[in-house]
């Protein structure tokens, strides 16, 4: 996972978003609250998010900081199939409301549009690894390699970027998660 960290700190960095450590109170109270996986551990500790957004169209990426954990919680603490609260899942992340769930048993990655009569999980990333290597994508051809440019005169991601994304995603992720970030994306 330190390799993944590394890039994604690196990436982030030059994008111009803020990447930093958590101290270790913040880190106590959200393992206890939690009951927080290793991973989500690591990630918060050594190279928590600290942007705010991440912009790739539309409505931008809301990722947590460590601080706002807990308190985010109350939106999402339910299992979204049942209504009933559900203390394995942890959304680490939101797009226009629409949670990103981390689910603490299989430590996969799932999205859903928030709100609608049926839930449509989607696995967006097999791990929260991919997860952060999906976003080190996004922002290594949005942010570096288009500077920020990458939606068309009709405000739509642009066909030849998304392409691109998605070829670049496929050397991650499997084809069910890059199909995922793609309907995300569109």
């Amino acid at each position: 996972m330190e390799p993944v960290l590394r890039k994604w700190h690196k990436v982030m960095t030059k994008c111009g978003f803020t990447v930093g450590s958590t101290d270790e109170h913040v880190i106590s109270e959200i393992k206890k609250s939690l009951h927080l996986s290793e991973k989500l551990v690591t990630w918060y500790r050594k190279f928590a998010p600290r942007m705010g957004e991440l912009d790739f169209g539309g409505n931008p990426i809301q990722l947590y900081e460590p601080e706002e954990l807990v308190d985010l919680q109350m939106n999402f603490s339910h299992n979204l199939r049942n209504m009933q609260k559900d203390p394995d899942w942890i959304v680490i992340a939101d797009k226009g409301s629409d949670p990103f769930i981390f689910e603490q048993k299989t430590e996969k990655i799932y999205h859903t549009w928030h709100g609608q009569r049926s839930v449509n999980l989607r696995k967006i990333a097999p791990d929260l690894e991919g997860f952060i290597e999906a976003l080190t994508v996004l922002g290594e051809i949005c942010h570096l390699k288009y500077g920020g440019h990458f939606m068309n005169d009709e405000w739509e991601f642009d066909k030849k970027i998304l392409q691109e994304i998605g070829m670049k995603l496929g050397t991650v992720l499997p084809d069910e998660c890059v199909k995922s970030w793609i309907l995300i994306l569109e």
